[in-house]
């Protein structure tokens, strides 16, 4: 390969890398407007999270939350630079501020093996990190999945981290892309380090990673939680907080294994006829498609008897079942994907280019996710064109939203009826169901989260206003409290973020129970009544006790502390 060839091509890499970071620059510098989707919760989680650390408060100390600290880190970070930016772009994509320096390296380093090599890692990685739709949709109507972003953000940083250990030869590039990528998935979501710990440990035992790398990066990541937690205290308080939320789910693995493996069954099945595919071409005398692969460009040490292609694609195959079975949305399986690069560049030209086994398999597998998440943007994209806008009076520029206009005006007509049936909507919750089986995931209730949560803010204004009173510290018995950081207030201690009531939410302790007594008004969501809220409720009564309740809204209930009731 020439000089001038490889030049030219890193030309285009940088190119593409820095045009990239103009658009997406660009895209956060307006007010833009997208399309509301399905359970948008987890856009409330990061708003919530962050404003707790920006204002000083300690996660797993102060709030518990259900995925690592650093979501919330980036996302702050980016959201500063960026005010204006909308919240589901800006927390889609604030994981790029660790990722993109990382794929530049990847694709650099893979350029050795030719321009496809390396654009056939970035194009992938940079569709995956900007679009914010998860390979699995529940709604009819298109729009931006304002969940799992944690999922989305980790299944690009275990790609990355295959991508690194066959295409990066050096082996001080090696130790220290390996080191960032696994902080950085320990810090994002737990199990996503536990997923990168079964592929390295597979990596080491068939030498695709040597032992002195190993040590290497294992010394590094010590070295760095180590420091972390002398100087803060986090590493030990996070890792408490995930073995308590661990505990309060032992025992769901077995059944969400069956269902991601029913979910996902198409790539899943595909990839196990590729890996017997390989076995049993490797019984015929094929070649091991890796070590073909690492012919041309020797690696140090030299890959061991169980680096083999097929052995690969079930491990990845296992990982990837494992990682999907703890998560609800994302994107499914993309890790596997550098590993079927290697092997379409590792298959002789004819071999590519022909009907065979080999490349319909891999078509097979990357079909599917590929074609669900572009079809979901493209989708978004063209029907947005004819959305209406959600109207708010009390929301920044960076919550605008917008959905069909027949979603906004059922939502419309259907809030006086929930306020109104309140007393049947509280039988519902009291049977422990939802009054509709996919009630998040309609864009309805997502339209009436976004304008009951405007309501009350306008309605908390107007009350202190009228009685003289300040609201500090709130609290809001919902999945997350995003209202503080609309209105600069600080949001109440001792809660976990999140509030699934059935996964995520922790036990109170003493100390939390004392804390949460001292908050001054808790906002009670009524439209509708759910299981999940009264739950909630239920589950921090005992901090509430001796509140006053109040109605601030058709769909807001309070509980206000009694220091207030003298004023």
């Amino acid at each position: 390969m020439s000089k001038a060839y490889i030049t030219n091509s890193i030309y285009w890499i940088y190119g593409l890398m820095l045009g990239t970071v103009a658009l997406l620059a660009a895209c956060l510098s307006l007010p833009m407007e997208v399309p509301l989707g399905e359970s948008f919760w987890d856009t409330y989680i990061y708003i919530d999270g962050a404003h707790r650390l920006s204002i000083g408060q300690e996660i797993y100390r102060d709030f518990h939350a259900p995925v690592g600290p650093l979501n919330y880190i980036l996302f702050d970070l980016l959201s500063s630079v960026f005010p204006h930016g909308n919240v589901a772009l800006v927390i889609q994509w604030c994981m790029m501020l660790v990722t993109m320096p990382v794929a530049l390296v990847i694709g650099l380093h893979a350029l050795e093996r030719g321009t496809f090599a390396a654009f056939g890692l970035l194009l992938p990685y940079l569709a995956f990190s900007i679009l914010p739709f998860n390979v699995t949709s529940w709604n009819a109507f298109p729009g931006v999945d304002g969940f799992a972003y944690y999922n989305r953000h980790s299944s690009v940083l275990l790609y990355l981290l295959v991508a690194t250990l066959f295409f990066v030869r050096s082996r001080l590039v090696l130790v220290g892309l390996v080191t960032v990528l696994l902080l950085s998935l320990a810090f994002v979501k737990i199990n996503g380090f536990a997923v990168a710990g079964i592929l390295l440990a597979f990596a080491l035992v068939s030498r695709r990673i040597s032992v002195s790398a190993s040590l290497a990066v294992a010394a590094l990541c010590l070295l760095f939680v180590g420091v972390l937690e002398v100087l803060t205290g986090s590493v030990s308080a996070y890792l408490q907080s995930a073995w308590r939320l661990l505990d309060a789910n032992d025992g769901v693995l077995l059944t969400n294994l069956v269902t991601t493996v029913s979910a996902h069954f198409d790539v899943i099945l595909v990839a196990s006829l590729l890996a017997a595919y390989l076995l049993y071409s490797r019984w015929r005398g094929g070649e091991n498609l890796l070590t073909g692969f690492d012919r041309a460009h020797p690696r140090a040490p030299t890959p061991g008897q169980l680096d083999q292609d097929w052995l690969w694609v079930g491990v990845l195959a296992i990982a990837n079942t494992v990682f999907e079975s703890q998560n609800f949305g994302g994107a499914a399986f993309i890790s596997a994907w550098p590993l079927l690069l290697v092997f379409l560049l590792a298959a002789e030209p004819e071999r590519r280019m022909r009907v065979s086994p080999l490349p319909v398999l891999v078509a097979l597998i990357i079909f599917p996710t590929a074609t669900k998440v572009v079809h979901s943007a493209a989708r978004a994209a063209a029907t947005g064109l004819k959305d209406m806008t959600i109207e708010t009076e009390h929301l920044p520029s960076s919550m605008r939203f917008s959905a069909k206009d027949l979603a906004v005006e059922a939502a419309e007509k259907a809030r006086p009826i929930m306020a109104a049936g309140r007393e049947t909507y509280g039988q519902y919750a009291e049977a422990n169901i939802l009054p509709a089986y996919w009630l998040y995931f309609d864009h309805r209730f997502q339209v009436n989260v976004l304008t009951t949560m405007d309501e009350v803010i306008g309605a908390i204004r107007s009350r202190e206003a009228e009685l003289g009173h300040h609201y500090e510290v709130i609290d809001l018995r919902d999945f997350a409290n995003p209202v503080t950081a609309v209105m600069g207030r600080t949001p109440a201690r001792g809660v976990s973020i999140g509030g699934d009531p059935y996964r995520a939410v922790l036990p109170l302790t003493p100390e939390e129970t004392a804390a949460l007594s001292q908050t001054d008004i808790v906002l009670l969501p009524t439209c509708p009544l759910t299981a999940a809220r009264e739950k909630l409720h239920d589950r921090y009564a005992e901090a509430y006790a001796g509140f006053n309740r109040i109605v601030l809204t058709d769909c807001f209930d309070a509980l206000e502390h009694p220091r207030f009731a003298s004023q």
